[in-house]
């Protein structure tokens, strides 16, 4: 019987470093009995590397289609691999609202012969907020919200928080014993090096060799918008005219914020007030003690161990707002001119093909005028 690794998140806990780890370390993998595969087709090819976003698919005219054909893939890979790795770290929010989600993948998984583990990382509270904050705001959503009003208006309701509720949930489905948890702090990482890579390689039952490849940091992460920059992003995102558009400003303002973070870097500040931040995890201290106990076996009841750090208040920097704006300004107008000479050789190459047929159609136009003029030549006459 093969066995199905799940992981499902959360957001903002290295997802995509460990998707893209999986599948640069392809081989290496099935060297070692382990499969990341390709499952995804049709409408949702395009995102290779979360391998089990068939298992969220929702449009219903497809969705039988769709999921039946991963399932049907897991079943053929199950004939050659005992583990089988899998990644979508949406599905840890987005199941909840998807009806009997995990008794269906469960029954799945167990009618193509496979036994189901679940893997989720948790990260702190307070910090995942202000990560999410940030994406709602830097990508497709587009939030205009200061993190103030996100948090007083509970926008942030859509995501599972509280994770004791949430892992109870999905355990009494698949079976605890079948349920992973562990804690996104480096200080809690397993195995070589202490990074996400090697904890879930230790989850798996292996260890990180100079075998594995670990691509360099810019092509694995997904940088969040800092300082004056997510300000921009806001202050953008309620324009209305802005918003019926596409989102084109954002790799620019992205692409800007990454080159003043490395030659202005700037100290660390915290969306929350000390009182707020405070008040925010008292909210869940009781089912993260309850998580460490029952989960991870603590005596202690502690699941987060890194110490909150004392740093400043977010604010935007007066004194570098005009460097900030006129970064983002140039990056801007850059791409808009990369953009312009491209579609300028386009039209280039455009003319010179219409120039290239006109002349071969005057070409011919000449040899058919040509041939009439020998064909219907008076008689008697020369030329």
């Amino acid at each position: 019987m093969s066995t199905i690794y799940l992981c499902i998140g959360t957001m903002k806990t290295g997802t995509t470093a460990l998707q893209n780890f999986m599948r640069a370390n392809q081989e290496v993998l099935e060297e070692q009995g382990f499969c990341y595969p390709f499952t995804n087709t049709g409408p949702i090819r395009k995102i290779k590397n979360r391998n089990a976003h068939f298992m969220l698919y929702q449009p219903e005219h497809e969705q039988d289609h769709v999921q039946q054909r991963g399932y049907q893939k897991l079943q053929e890979l199950a004939q050659t691999y005992p583990n089988i790795i899998l990644s979508e770290e949406l599905i840890w929010n987005h199941a909840q609202r998807i009806e009997d989600f995990w008794p269906n993948v469960l029954e799945n998984v167990t009618k193509i012969g496979c036994q189901l583990k679940v893997i989720v990382y948790l990260r702190r509270q307070d910090e995942l907020i202000q990560s999410l904050w940030n994406h709602a705001v830097k990508m497709d959503w587009r939030l205009p919200l200061c993190f103030g009003d996100y948090i007083s208006q509970e926008k942030y309701t859509y995501f599972p928080l509280d994770y004791y509720s949430q892992l109870c949930e999905i355990g009494t489905i698949v079976g605890k014993e079948n349920l992973i948890v562990r804690v996104y702090e480096k200080g809690q990482f397993e195995g070589t090096g202490h990074t996400i890579m090697s904890d879930l390689l230790h989850i798996l039952g292996l260890e990180m060799t100079e075998k594995f490849t670990i691509e360099d940091a810019p092509r694995l992460s997904n940088p969040g918008l800092k300082g004056n920059f997510i300000e921009m992003k806001r202050i953008l995102n309620g324009i209305p005219e802005y918003r019926e558009m596409p989102d084109f400003m954002r790799a620019a303002l992205i692409s800007a914020n990454i080159y003043q973070a490395q030659v202005n870097p700037a100290p660390r500040q915290s969306l929350f007030t000390p009182s707020a931040q405070t008040a925010f995890l008292e909210k869940y201290a009781e089912g993260n003690r309850k998580i460490a106990e029952g989960f991870l076996g603590r005596a202690d009841g502690i699941l987060f161990r890194e110490p909150i750090p004392d740093l400043p208040t977010y604010q935007t920097d007066q004194d570098a707002l005009f460097r900030d704006l006129l970064t983002f300004t140039a990056e801007m107008f850059c791409r808009q001119q990369k953009l312009i000479n491209t579609l300028e050789q386009k039209i280039d190459q455009q003319q010179k093909l219409t120039n290239a047929s006109e002349k071969r159609i005057e070409r011919f136009w000449h040899k058919v005028r040509d041939r009439f003029k020998r064909i219907f030549r008076p008689h008697g006459k020369t030329a």
